[in-house]
């Protein structure tokens, strides 16, 4: 699914809450990098999401700067998933090419 200005705003609670599968989330972060006004509507958000509950235990906080620990490490969980994704794929041709070779030499015994 393609992320436009339309149903960002409705993907930013699963964001938030860490529930984009690893295609939702590369297409949310791509939209992120690309529009100031849903990067804006992702900041007013968060300040709800999270703002609210700090006003109640009144300690200090820096919602912009956690804001955007919150997109670095989402980007980072996003290519490590991608990393195991091409090691997996990897290794299942490495199974394969070795289970062609076993047959192979077996057959020709």
């Amino acid at each position: 699914m393609a992320v436009n200005c339309k149903n960002f705003a409705n993907l930013i609670p699963d964001f938030l809450s860490d529930r984009l599968d690893d295609a939702e989330l590369s297409d949310f972060l791509a939209h992120l990098d690309s529009c100031p006004d849903c990067r804006e509507e992702l900041s007013t958000q968060y300040l709800l999401y999270e703002g609210m509950a700090r006003l109640e235990t009144g300690g200090p906080f820096d919602l912009e700067k956690e804001l955007e620990e919150v997109i670095r490490t989402a980007r980072k969980r996003l290519a490590r998933r991608q990393r195991v994704f091409s090691i997996a794929a990897a290794l299942e041709i490495v199974t394969l090419a070795l289970a062609i070779v076993t047959a192979y030499v077996i057959l020709a015994m």
